[in-house]
């Protein structure tokens, strides 16, 4: 081989070890070097900003942000910077249902036509009931199928149908959005499927079951007795300021913002702050600073595979991040990406938002966690 040959080998195999040391290099020493790597991050990435907060047990450990909440006015995004979270709302109203099923002595094994104005049934298998144990556990028979090919957001405003409005065009013969590919050909219990549908009628279980609007049940059982005074379902109700600009090519309206029917499943506007009351509270088994937002084994069970699952549990979900094995759930809409995750057996927890299509947030998370772990 000639010279030439030597020295091109030698460049590719410099630049190997340089690339593989800086994807491998997630270290963190202290708040200056985490900064600089999450940094690094972001313009490797090209996200366009990340808020972000550390936690362990019942007590935030760190907490800031990079990047743009909106880039056409140069508005820094910050930790108190709201963004539309997506399906961790799923956790959020997974936990009001487990609220009230326990306000109401329900067990997580009963029919859920017992609340409902209309059967939920799976055509091919009528004589099984739907439980809500199905519905958190995603394994309802519910299916996104038909739903996935609708186009229901709403730019600006709230939309204006109710949850009661949307699920009888849903499961009614005659609604508009009635389908058989509103169930899987699976037998209820039996199969895995995440179903968007499945979780916003957890929702709509919820408001059945108290008498109360769901976006009010958050807020009187769990947003306002952990201070989140800065988290909100509706639109209506967000100061448009205080929002993260979502950027996504599928977004051509002039108001960025949107809403949806189904908003239990993912509708969700709060602050890596406000969201930390709420994950401490579920790392500490439903409790945080003496306000109990569930019982102990409520939450306990939340945090319990189900139906032989290695993963899923009751809405919450166990994923492997760089070598990490973690308890949460993460979160995808346009113009919007969001993780929230905590390790069951150091009790530390991060959660990331982002305002971009399907940002990578992996080394963010890993980053976050290994300075967590040096505090």
């Amino acid at each position: 081989m000639n010279n030439n040959g030597l020295r091109i080998l030698f460049i590719f195999f410099l630049l190997s070890v340089l690339s593989c040391q800086k994807g491998d290099d997630l270290t963190v020493n202290s708040q200056e070097e985490l900064e600089e790597k999450l940094k690094i991050e972001m313009e490797d990435n090209d996200l366009t900003s990340i808020s972000y907060c550390v936690v362990k047990n019942d007590k935030i450990l760190y907490s800031n942000a990079q990047g743009f909440a909106d880039k056409a006015n140069n508005k820094l995004a910050t930790d108190n910077t709201r963004y539309l979270v997506a399906s961790i709302s799923k956790t959020i109203t997974a936990v009001a249902l487990m609220k009230s099923l326990e306000e109401n002595s329900i067990s997580l094994d009963d029919d859920i036509n017992q609340y409902l104005p209309f059967s939920v049934r799976n055509p091919d298998f009528p004589d099984i009931a739907i439980t809500y144990r199905m519905l958190l556990s995603h394994t309802s028979s519910i299916s996104d199928d038909f739903q996935n090919n609708l186009d229901l957001d709403c730019y600006g405003d709230d939309c204006s149908m109710t949850l009661e409005q949307f699920f009888n065009d849903v499961f009614l013969s005659s609604g508009q959005f009635f389908s058989a590919n509103n169930f899987s050909n699976n037998q209820p219990g039996t199969s895995e499927d995440y179903s968007n549908l499945a979780s916003a009628l957890v929702g709509y279980l919820v408001e059945r079951i108290s008498e109360t609007p769901f976006d009010v049940y958050c807020k009187n059982n769990i947003f306002t007795p952990l201070g989140m005074t800065k988290t909100e379902w509706r639109l209506s109700n967000t100061p448009i300021e205080e929002l993260a600009v979502p950027y996504s090519s599928d977004i051509t309206s002039a108001n960025p913002h949107y809403t949806f029917p189904d908003y239990p499943n993912g509708g969700l506007r709060t602050t890596v702050l406000d969201l930390s009351q709420f994950l401490r509270a579920v790392i500490q088994n439903g409790t945080l600073n003496s306000v109990e937002i569930l019982s102990m084994a409520g939450m306990l069970e939340m945090k319990t595979l189900q139906f032989g699952s290695s993963e899923q549990c009751l809405s919450f979900y166990y994923e492997n991040i760089n070598n990490k094995s973690v308890l949460g759930h993460s979160g995808g809409e346009k113009g919007t990406t969001t993780e929230m995750y905590y390790d069951t057996n150091s009790g530390i927890g991060v959660i990331v938002f982002n305002n971009d299509d399907d940002a990578e947030l992996d080394n963010v998370i890993s980053l976050l966690f290994n300075y967590g772990e040096k505090e």
